[in-house]
């Protein structure tokens, strides 16, 4: 029986999946920068492709981990099916999501209380600011 693993697992701007079950994933990073925190990211979609048993059913948790202790948030579980060549792709929408806290953060995907994948993204607050002027070419 083959292990469940994650081939892919990244925060993005935009993803989608098309109805071939084709995936496009659009501006991966693992960074934000914030004034101010506690603040919300307006969107971005959390993606994993998970390859295991083909055809067989996982019972998955997936969790935030913050570096504030008291800041976790609750886990969701899905059940996912992979396909008949092992994989499954997984796609959440994060709609003003919160960070909390700087520091570095987790998602972890478990099955069975085993990790199948861990992606570690960094909050940093900043003190730059923008003041809307468009920046000039410097004189020759």
């Amino acid at each position: 029986m083959a292990n469940l693993t994650t081939e892919l697992f990244v925060l993005c701007d935009y993803a989608s999946i098309s109805q071939e079950q084709k995936l496009s994933v659009i501006g991966i990073f693992d960074q934000f920068f914030a004034a101010n925190i506690p603040t919300t990211w307006p969107r971005m979609f959390l993606v994993a492709v998970l390859k295991g048993e083909p055809g067989k059913q996982y019972p998955l948790t997936l969790k935030l981990v913050s570096p504030a202790p008291d800041q976790n948030f609750p886990e969701k579980t899905v059940e996912v099916s992979l396909g008949n060549n092992g994989k499954a792709n997984l796609l959440t929408e994060l709609v003003n999501f919160p960070l909390n806290a700087p520091g570095v953060h987790k998602f972890e995907i478990t099955t069975s209380n085993e990790v199948v994948g861990r992606l570690e993204f960094n909050v940093t607050k900043t003190t730059a600011s923008y003041d809307g002027q468009i920046a000039k070419k410097p004189a020759n």
